[in-house]
């Protein structure tokens, strides 16, 4: 009994100094694929002995509504009472293209540069498509719709191909994923919110506490611009606090699993 006792007690000293135990991530691709890998990658270097689990999801509240992971990534924000959905950063979309298209001259595209453009948009049930829609609806502008796609991963993979304009979140455009794809910044804003997503029927463990301390690290070297690999296309915002009448930046969020 002593002994196992002694057992017991050594792993739970291993998981509080991160010398043991295993950390569940599940992620929208577009936050999965570019700053929760790289502080995946970085946080298990660190702590060898930790075991790591990623998953790239269009589920993300369900996974982390079940308990099956720790923690979760999304630009979603679940209107769940048993989820607890934390801002981590604020992104503005960009239009994205071909290099060779006549408007990647440009520095900033606005809705009249995309009349009559052949158009690859969000399926017709989400908000960013919303969001997207109202913007060239305000301004009596038609658009040549080519495709839909659930996330701007998919987007930027038929865009890369000569398939059409599309306007997405900025994040898995600036790591250079597709070299034939330039991004450009469009105005009016729409903002892009990403989060972070904990289930608030279990505690927070401190593996994925020291996680997300490495996360947040790297969205602030983001937001100083101290990240070499970052376009200049790229502005990300941290969560701010809202003035006591509620109001917070101009710019239209987009709730979307990106």
């Amino acid at each position: 009994l002593f002994a196992s006792l002694s057992d017991v007690e050594r792993f739970a000293r291993d998981l509080r100094d991160l010398r043991s135990g295993e950390l569940r991530i599940v992620s929208a691709a577009s936050i999965g694929h570019t700053l929760v890998a790289d502080a995946l990658v970085a946080f298990a270097e660190a702590n060898p002995a930790i075991s790591v689990t990623l998953d790239v999801s269009s589920v993300v509240g369900s996974d982390v509504l079940g308990q099956n992971v720790d923690i979760g990534f999304s630009v979603s924000h679940f209107h769940q009472p048993d989820l607890l959905t934390q801002p981590l950063f604020h992104a503005d979309a960009v239009c994205v293209m071909r290099r060779d298209h006549p408007l990647a001259s440009r520095a900033m595209i606005v809705p009249r540069d995309l009349e009559g453009a052949e158009f690859i948009s969000f399926t017709r049930n989400s908000r960013m498509r919303h969001l997207t829609d109202a913007v060239f609806e305000q301004q009596r502008i038609s658009r040549k719709m080519r495709a839909e796609v659930f996330s701007s991963v998919e987007a930027n993979a038929l865009v890369s191909r000569g398939f059409g304009i599309a306007i997405v979140e900025p994040m898995t455009v600036h790591q250079g994923f597709w070299p034939d794809l330039v991004a450009r910044r469009f105005e009016p804003t729409i903002a892009f919110t990403f989060n972070a997503i904990v289930s608030r029927n279990r505690p927070v463990s401190p593996l994925t506490k020291a996680f997300l301390a490495e996360l947040r690290g790297r969205i602030a070297a983001l937001a100083d611009g101290d990240d070499p690999r970052a376009a200049e296309s790229l502005t990300v915002r941290l969560p701010q606090r809202r003035t006591r009448d509620g109001a917070g930046s101009g710019a239209v969020v987009a709730d979307e699993e990106g």
